[in-house]
């Protein structure tokens, strides 16, 4: 082979053609990309067969090495098959009965051209013309070679497609790589349209190798090899939430498919490069925070497919060290079911109020009239022979139980509502809980059960008259409740400079620890009778601990099964709260 400037510079195409299938096999493991480096290694073949032909010298040779090249080129197809499947994830084309069925298609084909001599299915006519090889092929080799060329032009064709699913700053280098490799492609059409081309154009085939630095520049620039661009289409285009990058001049460089159908009303397909100003002028608040690039953070309301939604809109601003904003991100959530869902609460706590509202007005104040009348007749009913005074007894118990469940359910609801408002003042403990002695005397004269008071006059605490009494109320009930006739309730407090200790004991069923536990657990309320029959619903314990706490308290209970149970609440003693006269809301 002599030294040419020509054979110079196809050896050099050569080596750049090596040099792009080392660094393609460096990331043969990543999808597609070991397909993609049999065809350059087929190119690499067919570049060196072209080199031995131009300096052969025999019609022997130059055949020789004329079938090489035709050889190395059938199998750039089947090989740019696998590579398009492979980007595509058609893994299942991919298996290797089926990748050898497509294989021994073009594997039947090149054993026709070596053994062209014996039938002349390929080329009826080879020759030499002024150191030129020339052949003429056949109309089976020609049609052959056409549909060659339309299954290449059909993996170009999707490999754009496959560019239209990636980052944009990916497209652009994509395509030209694209279209540097299809330049020796063009250059076999052009052969085989026309064999006068031959001669010129097969030298040129082979210098277009030096593409392959431009391609191999973009491969490494860009990371195309690399497993990174793939992962991020993957997570973006599946993610549930919208993505909408805006660069610094107010253009869309890069979207997910979530917020496509928020665009769909623009007339386009793919939103990349549109401008915000039209793109977002329903929304005129996230317009604003793209073309400030300030973050921001707000809900849209959007038709989508002929549906309102609403997305909640963050937006974050891009910036680069030392530099002025870049652009800015957008994430969009889709909030429409969580919105219908905080609507349907909305509604629901209406309901409960106005039920509430119901129950307060309707239910316990004739309630109340009803047990202060039966009272009265209480006081009166020596007036009564026994048999009516049993039914003014029992007619008493029922009204009481069911004027304290109402009470109860009312002073829950109370609590449960946002922005409560208690009154907490100096209160003089022994007043209040004499006061609730009073109410229950009536109660604890029916089991003859004896109450007694252990609080010096002296003890004060700072809290809500009211919830004081509440609390007092309901545990004084529960230790009636479940006392057996005859035994005796104490009340009694301790103080100290920051908290005062109030305790209820009684001397009945008391608990295991199982229920003890179950207490004051709002999930369960849990009623038990009384030893006289007495009924519940298990809220009057939910609504003490609730006060507790908003009067800054705790509370807990001691109790041994058949022996005792003291339940104790803490409140805030009333020198803790010197100068706190002011109402506090809870």
């Amino acid at each position: 082979m002599s030294i040419t400037l020509s054979n110079v510079a196809m050896l050099v195409s050569v080596f750049l053609m090596i040099a792009f299938l080392c660094y393609a096999f460096l990331y043969s493991q990543e999808r597609g990309i070991r397909y993609f480096a049999w065809v350059m290694i087929c190119r690499v073949i067919y570049a060196g067969s072209v080199i031995m032909e131009i300096n052969s010298e025999s019609l022997a040779a130059k055949m020789l090495f004329r079938n090489i090249e035709q050889t190395s080129l059938l199998f750039v197809v089947p090989m740019m098959i696998f590579f398009v499947l492979a980007l595509f994830g058609k893994s299942e084309y991919l298996r290797p009965i089926r990748m050898m069925q497509i294989l021994s298609i073009f594997i039947l084909w090149s054993l026709l051209i070596w053994t062209n001599p014996y039938h002349q299915l390929i080329f009826d006519h080879i020759e030499l013309n002024q150191g030129h090889l020339e052949i003429s092929k056949t109309v089976y080799s020609i049609t052959f070679n056409i549909i060659c060329y339309l299954i290449i032009a059909a993996c170009v064709f999707y490999l754009f497609i496959y560019l239209r699913r990636v980052r944009p700053e990916l497209r652009k280098p994509g395509i030209w790589i694209i279209l540097c490799g299809c330049i020796p492609a063009a250059t076999e059409v052009a052969k085989s349209a026309y064999s006068g081309f031959t001669p010129w154009l097969l030298p040129l085939s082979v210098y277009s190798g030096f593409l392959g630095m431009a391609m191999l520049w973009m491969v490494i620039r860009y990371r195309m090899f690399s497993v990174v661009p793939l992962a991020r289409q993957v997570v973006v285009e599946t993610m549930e939430e919208g993505i909408l990058i805006v660069n610094h001049r107010g253009s869309v460089i890069d979207s997910n498919a979530y917020v496509a159908p928020l665009f769909t009303g623009a007339g386009e397909d793919s939103i990349a490069g549109r401008r915000i100003d039209t793109l977002l002028a329903n929304w005129p608040d996230w317009l604003r925070a793209c073309e400030r690039m300030e973050a921001s953070d707000m809900e849209i309301d959007a038709q989508v497919n002929g549906q309102s939604r609403v997305y909640s809109v963050k937006v974050y601003p891009l910036a680069s060290l030392g530099k002025k904003g870049q652009g800015t991100v957008s994430i969009l959530f889709d909030i429409t079911e969580k919105q219908r869902q905080m609507e349907q609460i909305v509604k629901l706590n209406q309901l409960k109020d106005q039920l509430f509202a119901i129950v307060s007005h309707d239910i316990r104040n004739p309630l109340a009239v009803q047990a202060s009348l039966i009272e009265v007749l209480k006081e009166d009913k020596g007036m009564f022979n026994r048999n009516h005074q049993e039914v003014i007894d029992a007619l008493s118990g029922q009204i009481q139980h069911t004027f304290v469940m109402i009470e109860n359910l009312l002073e829950w609801f109370r609590s449960q509502k946002e922005g409560m408002l208690l009154q907490p003042e100096r209160l003089r403990l022994s007043d209040v809980v004499e006061e609730v002695c009073r109410t229950l005397q009536l109660n604890g004269e029916a089991k003859q059960i004896a109450i007694h008071l252990e609080i010096d006059s002296d003890i004060e605490v700072y809290a809500d008259r009211e919830a004081v009494n509440l609390i007092v109320r309901n545990l004084m009930t529960n230790a009636i409740k479940f006392s057996e006739r005859g035994e005796k309730i104490l009340v009694s407090a301790d103080a100290n400079a920051e908290q005062v200790i109030v305790s209820v004991s009684d001397n009945g069923v008391g608990m295991d620890e199982d229920r003890v536990r179950e207490l004051f657990d709002p999930l369960r309320l849990v009623s038990t009778t009384g030893t006289a029959g007495e009924r519940g619903t298990g809220l009057g314990l939910q609504v003490c601990q609730q006060f507790v706490r908003m009067s800054g308290g705790q509370i807990w209970v001691e109790s041994i099964p058949r022996q005792k149970t003291v339940f104790y609440f803490s409140l805030r003693a009333a020198n803790s709260e010197r100068g706190h006269d002011e109402s506090t809301a809870y």
